[in-house]
């Protein structure tokens, strides 16, 4: 829905957004994609109500399945999960109105509602982040990616055949992601991965405090000064899709495991 010029977009039953904050959103939906990004994507800002979570995950970049089936036909209906330039009636990115954009904004915020055709990648994450108390459902828990286009090739494939491009994309992004850490009332930011990781701690200019070991997965949390707060950063050497030996219950301890880790360094929630 169209904005008016006090405030941002507002999904139902949720606060709206800062009408500063959301002119920050609404520049990085206009900006011009990249020559590998989904045609007709427009770049994933967040997955669920990230103004009212405390804790985020973090990835390297959306996948193009969020926006693609498995035979590359753009998602519709009921299967749709984020808006495009066809689904918002806009001819390009930096065309789209404020209502439009704001409606894009709405349906990143609804993302993790009954439902929604959630990819299933999340599952492992979300029960890291629901033994602190922050499911993605509840609104308490939001993830972000490093790189907010979701490309085709996927990134792996683009880092190896086109790493000028994929340098240009972590280059142009990173300070969004940056921004959003340090605008958003976060306190901790898990990491999906060691890359992700070091990015993370790179951009934030924070110090690991502690480590440790679970399965194959080596764990680290590092503290960070973020919008004049403590910030902990936790990640693990892998993505938790992949071999980890962690099983359910396991991924549930490790998050327990890096919120008093967390706590220990002085971050508090």
């Amino acid at each position: 829905m169209a904005s008016d010029h006090r405030s941002g977009p507002r999904t139902t039953g949720r606060a709206a957004i800062p009408l500063e904050i959301a002119s920050a959103l609404r520049r990085r939906l206009r900006r011009a994609a990249s020559p590998s990004s989904v045609p007709g994507s427009l770049p994933v800002l967040f997955f669920g109500d990230l103004p009212n979570a405390w804790i985020a995950t973090v990835g390297l970049n959306p996948s193009r399945q969020e926006y693609l089936d498995r035979s590359g036909r753009e998602l519709m209906g009921s299967s749709r999960r984020f808006e495009t330039l066809s689904s918002l009636g806009a001819l390009t990115r930096n065309s789209m109105t404020d209502g439009q954009a704001d409606r894009a904004i709405d349906t990143m915020r609804a993302y993790f509602q009954p439902g929604k055709p959630v990819y299933s990648w999340f599952g492992h994450l979300n029960r890291v982040v629901a033994s602190l108390g922050a499911e993605y459902g509840t609104g308490r828990a939001a993830h972000l990616d490093l790189v907010q286009e979701a490309t085709d090739p996927t990134w792996s494939l683009l880092a190896q055949h086109r790493p000028e491009e994929a340098s240009a994309l972590m280059s142009a992004d990173l300070p969004f992601l940056r921004w959003e850490i340090e605008t958003y009332p976060l306190k901790l930011v898990l990491c999906n991965g060691r890359s992700v990781f070091d990015h993370v701690v790179k951009v934030l200019g924070a110090a690991v405090v502690e480590t440790g070991t679970a399965k194959r997965a080596t764990w680290w949390i590092a503290k960070a000064i973020a919008g004049g707060r403590a910030v902990g950063v936790g990640g693990w050497n892998m993505p938790l899709v992949r071999p980890t030996g962690l099983d359910s219950t396991a991924e549930a301890v490790l998050g327990s495991t890096l919120g008093t880790a967390a706590r220990s360094a002085g971050v508090e929630f």
